[in-house]
C-alpha cells in the first residue's frame, strides 16, 4: 500500500508499506507547478520488486504538476532504465556532481 505524506506545504512524501512496515519512499517537493523528486529509496532486500515503479506510477497519477525534474549519478544504470521507461528526457549534465560522476539532469513535461 502506497501512502502519501504531507511534510510542509511544499514538500511530500510518498511510503510504500507491507504492513505497518515501509519498504521504500519517494520524496518530493512541488514548487510553481515544477515538482523536484528528492529521493527515491527502496530497502536492499526488497529490490526488484517493482516498488520504486509503484511509487513514480503514484507520483505521476496523483500530483498537479507541469513537469517533474531530477538528477541521477550517470552509473546508476538501473535508476536511468527506470525513468526512460517513465518517460524522462536527459536535458543537462553536471560534471562531477557525485565526486568524480557526473549527474544527468532529467525531466518529464506532462
Amino acid at each position: 500500500m502506497i501512502e502519501k505524506e504531507r511534510l510542509s506545504e511544499t514538500d511530500s512524501i510518498y511510503n510504500y508499506y507491507d504492513g505497518d512496515k515501509i519498504l521504500g519512499y519517494l520524496e518530493i517537493r512541488l514548487v510553481d507547478g515544477v515538482l523536484d523528486i528528492m529521493n527515491l529509496f527502496v530497502n536492499e532486500d526488497s529490490r526488484n520488486k517493482k516498488i520504486a515503479t509503484s511509487l513514480m506510477n503514484e507520483m505521476i497519477e496523483k500530483e498537479d504538476y507541469n513537469k517533474i525534474m531530477l538528477e541521477v549519478n550517470e552509473n546508476n544504470s538501473i535508476a536511468l532504465k527506470l525513468y526512460t521507461k517513465l518517460g524522462f528526457k536527459e536535458i543537462s549534465m553536471r560534471d562531477r556532481y557525485y565526486g568524480d560522476d557526473n549527474a544527468i539532469i532529467m525531466e518529464k513535461v506532462k
